[in-house]
């Protein structure tokens, strides 16, 4: 099998993946939010997305449920991401340092959306914290990769917004209370910002990366092929 015959199958499947999680985000989290709007008072200035997997019966039901099951939905898709990047040149232990990475924020990801606040707190908290700040590490490594042999430059830099932003983000909520002027609001924007910079992200890598993906290094040069399938 060929190089051109391996990649062909890979890129469709990460677009439709790609799709069907940015479809379940945006349901999952819209549906939540309307079901909250009709108990509470909703705002992206003071309601977590957490807010509503804590909110009896419905939002509950709704928001954690979705989310759970985008956890297998999005780590196959960067299982999908990854073996590209290893077809356009990244190394072996790059791409295993960043599976074991996302595999430990699936683990943290089940704490948070499993354990609303109101079951327990430390958990809660705990894993949310985990896992935002490992978004900024995991995405620091992807955007590194593909700065180094993805084009369009679109690729990495919404990788590198997705992190800017959580780690302000989770910055902030690990201060609230802290220090002054860092109140229970104060992170609660930037939440939302994450929520849609990933969104972001997800969609344009799926339409990106799903049609023939653009590699910088030519494919003579390309110096990992450690991945590909054995004819």
């Amino acid at each position: 099998m060929t190089q051109g015959e391996a990649t062909i199958p890979i890129a469709p499947t990460l677009r439709i993946v790609g799709l069907i999680g940015v479809v379940l985000g945006l349901v999952t989290v819209g549906g939540a939010a309307v079901l909250y709007g009709q108990q509470r008072e909703f705002s992206f200035l003071s309601t977590y997305l957490s807010d509503m997997g804590n909110t009896p019966v419905w939002p509950q039901a709704v928001f954690n449920a979705g989310m759970l099951i985008g956890i297998p939905v999005r780590f196959l898709f960067l299982v999908l991401l990854l073996m590209l990047l290893a077809r356009a040149g990244a190394s072996r232990r790059s791409v295993i340092v960043i599976l074991l990475l996302a595999g430990v924020m699936a683990v943290t990801s089940i704490g948070m959306y499993a354990v609303p606040f109101s079951v327990s707190r430390a958990i809660h908290l705990n894993s949310a914290l985990a896992y935002f700040f490992g978004v900024v590490a995991l995405n620091t490594l992807i955007a590194i990769q593909e700065w180094r042999y993805l084009m369009p430059r679109v690729l990495p830099i919404s990788t590198v917004l997705v992190l800017v932003l959580s780690l302000v983000f989770a910055s902030l909520l690990a201060l609230v209370g802290k220090i002054e002027g860092v109140t229970r609001d104060t992170p609660v924007i930037w939440e939302w910002l994450v929520y849609l910079a990933w969104i972001s992200w997800l969609t344009i890598h799926s339409v990106v990366l799903g049609q023939t993906p653009a590699y910088r290094t030519s494919e003579a040069s390309r110096p990992n092929q450690g991945m590909e399938p054995t004819p």
